[in-house]
């Protein structure tokens, strides 16, 4: 007979599994919606990285807008 903690497997569930951002849902993917045009919109420096953005992070899952906060790393 296995014995099984569900606390443990609810916490699991609970906790990011990554250093990303991640929805209630679990979800780690967002698009942004909202912004001056109607539509997100990235500002990235020539090497890829994003600067700022305008428009609100929203889950592609469940369409729930996160909030993220950002590294000023």
């Amino acid at each position: 007979m296995d014995i099984i903690d569900l606390n443990e497997k609810r916490r699991e569930r609970e906790e990011p599994q990554s250093e990303h951002a991640s929805c209630g849902c679990g979800e780690a993917w967002f698009e942004l919606r909202g912004g001056p045009t109607g539509n997100g919109a990235v500002c990235m420096t020539p090497d890829g990285c994003i600067t700022g953005y305008a428009g609100t992070p929203c889950c592609v899952n469940c369409g729930k807008p996160v909030t993220l906060r950002l590294s000023t790393n």
